[in-house]
């Protein structure tokens, strides 16, 4: 572990000069996008209660008091009723009126103003058309409010239609945010008057999921309209909803455990033999052999008889590059120029075989490139995991090399296959809790995607909790998957005002800051960085020392708001983070970080500094950091004893030098 530290701390003292010579101009980013969160500082709550309160043709409440029922069907209660009632809480805390928006099935409703929920008796004639997806319809007549999903839906997204109405009207009509999935701003306001409503919502992605720890928490995910956070089955999908199988499936369709002793010939041949596993990974299979398919195709046929909703199912590589490399699947290669090409037929016939379902691969590994002379089906879906990914430079202009790699594999996916599936890192998986400055790029990237076939996508955070800047990302991101056109400054504005309260102009202006500073030409943020990439840019010592400062303020103005201090203080963690990590041997301020850092990670039960290795935080805080401080201390200590040294050395060669002067005078 001292050598690794040792290794760490010369590439470390290498990036800093490296970083004191750099050209700190900003340049034309090849992102047109820029963050400006204090500018947009517009809202306040008291214009918009205010708002509210003028009188118009719905009285949704008056003085605390509303004649107003939440109706769901009640042949669906079990769809329903859970988000009936959280509509309820919301009004009733944002009216004060405690015992109103009483929440009833129809079949128990006679009378009175109410707002329907779904498919219920009172909206026959209320039209839902016109509608993509999982949106909905949200209209006023004569006084009642109706949220509607399309009538053209599966039971399942009509379903999930409603409720994203229900989230929808709380925040696009009454003003609410659902910011946190452990807080809901919700404006105080006694008197609501609404203007007729007549609302159609899409969204631009069919399937979309934030794969982040707080989004699977507490229903967040409904409220966010992030549709593909399901529940975990037994047939290998982590929690993704409409999914069958999830990724890396190969062998649970043609188990080795079951076929290898028998039938070796359906695994992979390398190095002149067919292996189940190859240098510590699992292979894959020889996808040339005829007899595997009716295995496969069975064996879908049994999982969709026990899933009959689920309407993605996967057939993908093992996540490795352990191909085969048998006679036939080279002769693949040598025709469809890809190793992709003979996956591509299997999934074709489980495509017609299947023709009500989503038959989904992966574009990953040796398959992420497009075979020639082939076409995907209809109801075929490929994921594109281009992991190799930036996180400044747009996939839409592809100006660097990670997001011209990606540019191209949307591009030449799109030409054959009309329903893509994106799988976007947005996360720093070295460093959890270091500042990560990525909000600008993720608008083009949306828009790309939108415009190239994307139908899905898969936005992989941390699977960690309360990971740098957590629920703010994974709400702009859920926003954006919603609406490829969302004024993402705008956004940022509210949610930092509504949030962080007499904190908020601090926190805009670290959000500005970093944000700005990382615009200079050198600059990359990839998915495996590290605080000295970064000296030369945003965590410059002088930008480490205003973030201090800016969280230090934003602490004093919440003052004694428990809830305030700790959403400041979990952006204080990744402060602290990074000055501890900050360019320079200055020992005392980096142990005064840390001693701050564990108090707080503590406090709020951060468990993991890192995703992809060892160690977990507590290993981290007794171990990992105090090696790293220590090993400042010895070279601090060898500097000095170097020093010390040359000015010794300094002194003594001029009296050797005399000395030898006397004794050639002397001889």
């Amino acid at each position: 572990m001292l050598k690794k530290l040792v290794v760490v701390l010369i590439v470390a003292f290498v990036a800093m000069f490296a970083a004191s010579c750099k050209d700190a101009e900003i340049a034309g980013r090849k992102s047109d996008s820029v963050i400006s969160v204090a500018d947009n500082m517009y809202f306040d709550e008291s214009e918009w209660v205010a708002y509210l309160a003028e009188e118009k043709e719905i009285c949704l409440a008056e003085d605390g008091e509303s004649e107003y029922k939440i109706v769901y069907p009640y042949s669906q209660k079990d769809s329903f009723e859970e988000d009936a009632l959280y509509l309820s809480n919301v009004l009733r805390k944002m009216t004060g009126d405690e015992d109103g928006f009483e929440v009833v099935g129809d079949n128990e409703f006679y009378a009175g103003k109410y707002i329907s929920l779904g498919d219920t008796v009172f909206s026959a004639g209320i039209e839902a058309e016109g509608i993509d997806y999982d949106g909905y319809v949200i209209k006023s007549v004569d006084g009642n409010i109706f949220i509607k999903a399309s009538s053209s839906a599966d039971s399942l997204t009509a379903k999930d239609g409603v409720i994203n109405g229900i989230y929808g009207f709380a925040e696009d009509v009454l003003g609410c945010m659902f910011v946190r999935n452990d807080y809901d701003y919700i404006p105080n306001a006694p008197t609501v008057y609404l203007a007729p409503v007549d609302i159609k919502e899409s969204p631009d992605f069919a399937w979309r999921r934030i794969y982040q720890y707080e989004v699977s928490q507490d229903g967040w995910s409904k409220r966010i309209k992030s549709n593909g956070t399901g529940v975990k089955s037994d047939i290998g999908n982590d929690a993704n909803n409409y999914w069958g199988t999830w990724c890396h499936s190969v062998f649970t369709f043609v188990n080795p455990d079951i076929y290898f002793e028998s039938h070796p010939e359906y695994f992979a041949y390398i190095d002149g033999n067919r292996r189940v596993e190859y240098k510590g990974n699992l292979t894959q299979l020889c996808f040339t052999n005829p007899d595997i398919y009716p295995i496969i195709e069975a064996k879908l046929a049994e999982f969709i008889e026990k899933y009959p909703d689920a309407k993605y199912w996967d057939f993908s590589i093992n996540d490795n590059n352990n191909y085969c490399q048998c006679e036939e699947c080279e002769k693949s290669y040598e025709k469809y120029n890809s190793r992709a090409g003979a996956l591509i037929e299997i999934i074709n016939r489980l495509a017609e075989r299947f023709p009500d379902k989503y038959i989904s691969t992966l574009a990953y590994f040796y398959t992420k490139d497009v075979p020639e002379g082939i076409e995907c089906a209809d109801n075929v879906n490929i994921v594109i995991a281009p992991i190799q990914t930036s996180q400044l430079y747009s996939s839409k202009y592809g100006e660097n090399a990670a997001s011209a790699q990606a540019k191209k594999m949307v591009e030449d996916w799109s030409a054959i296959c009309d329903n893509l599936f994106l799988w976007d890192y947005v996360v720093d998986f070295k460093n959890l809790l270091m500042p990560y400055p990525n909000f600008a790029v993720q608008k083009e990237n949306a828009e790309f995607y939108k415009e190239r076939n994307v139908k899905s996508v898969f936005h992989q955070g941390s699977r960690e909790k309360k990971d740098e800047f957590a629920c703010l990302r994974s709400y702009l991101l859920a926003k954006q998957l919603w609406d490829t056109d969302t004024d993402v400054n705008a956004l940022l504005g509210k949610y930092v005002s509504v949030t962080y309260g007499d904190a908020a102009e601090y926190i805009a202006e670290y959000i500005d800051i970093m944000h700005e500073s990382v615009r200079t030409e050198a600059a990359e943020l990839d998915l495996y960085d590290a605080p000295e990439n970064h000296y030369g840019d945003y965590l410059s010592n002088d930008n480490v020392e205003k973030y201090m400062q800016l969280t230090q303020d934003a602490l004093n103005a919440v003052g004694d708001d428990a809830i305030k201090v700790g959403f400041v203080e979990e952006i204080r963690i990744n402060v602290l983070y990074a000055k501890m990590y900050c360019q320079g041997w200055n020992v005392n301020e980096k142990e005064e970080a840390f001693e701050e850092f564990t108090a707080l990670v503590t406090k709020h039960g951060i468990e993991r500094p890192y995703e992809i290795a060892p160690p977990d935080m507590e290993e981290f805080l007794s171990d990992t950091y105090p090696k790293y401080l220590s090993t400042i201390k010895l070279w601090i200590s060898l500097s000095v004893i170097g020093g010390v040294v040359f000015v010794c050395v300094l002194i003594a060669i001029p009296v050797i030098i005399a000395r030898r002067k006397r004794r050639k005078q002397n001889m």
